[in-house]
């Protein structure tokens, strides 16, 4: 078999998962070598086949959160970790949206009950579930915010120097700040789908949280559920919808159960909410002159697609509604 134009071979690449990449690479010296040499511009033509080459949905800098564990390391652009993220953010999300699973239950129940979207056709609902899966990228790319962030002095400046180093407080506002400036740049159909997904995945969050859910804080749970899917991106979606571990029975072989210990991710999506309830409750209880909080991520979601349509704010939801309906209409 003849050997393949080195062109062709970048081209293919480009195309290709980080493990399929990894086998490219065992083939021979050669092609190890090419890979290496050019893994900056594979990585674009990937990253560019993600995104729809829609240079929205990846931050600026180029660098990107890191989701395999709670430490979020910061991968820095255009090196072959990007791909494996990806490739890890892709995987999940088809988890998480399949038949079966928390959130597309309750999706599906959504679908079947009552309201704008009962009785929808198969095709509609069909392109709904594909433009939420790209709502997905959304939640990730403001997650990715941190990162753009940092990325700003883990690399040195134009001048040679580093860049001054943000610490604590500082940065999680620089963070926030860029995340406002995302969600106030979303077109409006772009907010109304992800609206509607955190809106139904905060049903499916307390769905499967019902003892969480009885406390009398249990609306400003919810409301800190979706705001630290904003912050911190679809790990939080994973943390609480991530199939249960199958453990088998020590007498019976053949019967399982379905078990879903108390995981580090699952700590961190805990944490994370308690911390997001501690800023409600300041908020609640300091007067509004006083009140120091930034704004929250989802009500600035809100009120600007509010403000884009020119709709009462108090109708978001239903507007919402109609808007999405009238993207997947098919005549």
């Amino acid at each position: 078999m003849p050997a393949l134009n080195d062109d062709v071979l970048i081209r293919v690449a480009s195309f290709c998962d980080i493990d399929t990449i990894v086998t490219l690479m065992c083939t021979s010296k050669h092609v190890y070598e090419l890979v290496t040499r050019y893994e900056q511009s594979i990585v674009k033509d990937a990253v560019a086949l993600y995104t729809g080459c829609d240079s929205s949905l990846f931050p600026p800098s180029g660098a990107i959160s890191s989701s395999h564990n709670v430490e979020r390391e910061y991968l820095y652009p255009k090196r072959y970790d990007i791909l494996n993220e990806l490739k890890i953010r892709t995987s999940r999300t088809e988890i998480i949206l399949s038949p079966g699973q928390p959130l597309r239950s309750k999706i599906d129940s959504i679908f079947s009950t009552s309201g704008a979207f009962l009785d929808l056709p198969q095709i509609e609902r069909e392109l709904l579930m594909a433009r939420l899966k790209e709502t997905f990228k959304l939640v990730d790319r403001l997650g990715d915010c941190a990162a753009d962030v940092m990325s700003m002095w883990m690399q040195p400046a134009a001048n040679g120097n580093s860049s001054q180093k943000l610490e604590g407080d500082e940065a999680m506002l620089k963070i926030h700040d860029h995340q406002l400036a995302y969600i106030r740049s979303l077109s409006p159909l772009d907010l109304a789908y992800l609206f509607h997904l955190l809106s139904w995945a905060g049903q499916a969050y307390a769905t499967e949280n019902p003892a969480l859910m009885a406390d009398v804080d249990c609306w400003e749970r919810l409301l800190a559920f979706k705001e630290a899917t904003l912050r911190h991106g679809t790990i939080m979606l994973w943390a609480v919808f991530q199939p249960p571990k199958v453990k088998k029975t020590a007498n019976r072989t053949n019967d399982t159960t379905r078990h879903k210990p108390i995981t580090e991710l699952a700590r961190f999506a805990e944490t994370c909410i308690r911390q997001i309830l501690e800023e409600i409750r300041i908020y609640q209880s300091t007067a509004p002159s006083q009140n120091r909080l930034p704004p929250s991520l989802h009500m600035t979601m809100v009120k600007s697609f509010a403000e884009k349509t020119g709709r009462p704010s108090t109708r978001h939801a239903i507007e919402m509604e109609r808007l999405i309906l009238d993207h997947i209409r098919v005549d």
